[in-house]
């Protein structure tokens, strides 16, 4: 619900969150645009947040692992993690990887490029260019558009209707 990247969401500090503020610092050592930029947080994750303080780790989630097991942890949950329906999570891209970390980046961007500007996203996902941002989005408004207009069978639309 961030759009951070994977690394930025790793290197968040608790001396960076502002719980009552609902705000994160993301500091420019830990983002690719290297600049220091405050954040609001919806209030979902603020409440996530409040769970997990008292921790005695200076970071907000902490990985005292190599970063490579990250990405090897991540894909035996999703090895693991089922659907509502008992089956296992579909397969993704092209080569039918496991999703990544990039992907719910992706979806982040692609959940909200109608409900906000693209100014808001870009700046929420930290992108340096606004032409990164215009990417994604415009990936998202032509799936939208093309699922719009798909051709029904006239059989489907009269059914739907009645």
């Amino acid at each position: 619900m961030t759009g951070w990247r994977i690394s930025q969401i790793l290197a968040l500090r608790w001396e960076d969150v502002d719980l009552e503020k609902g705000t994160a610092l993301s500091r420019a050592g830990d983002n690719k645009g290297r600049r220091d930029v405050f954040l609001p947080l919806h209030p979902v994750i603020v409440t996530h947040l409040r769970k997990l303080t008292g921790s005695f780790d200076p970071c907000v989630f902490p990985w005292n692992h190599r970063r490579r097991s990250l990405w090897e942890e991540f894909a035996t949950i999703q090895e693991k993690a089922k659907l509502a329906d008992g089956s296992p999570l579909p397969q993704a891209g092209r080569f039918g990887n496991r999703y990544g970390f990039h992907d719910l980046r992706r979806g982040f961007a692609t959940e909200n490029a109608e409900e906000m500007d693209l100014f808001e996203l870009q700046q929420l996902m930290q992108h340096q260019s606004l032409e990164a941002t215009r990417l994604y989005v415009g990936i998202s408004k032509k799936l939208i558009n093309a699922v719009a207009n798909l051709k029904v069978p006239s059989i489907l639309r009269d059914s739907s209707t009645g």
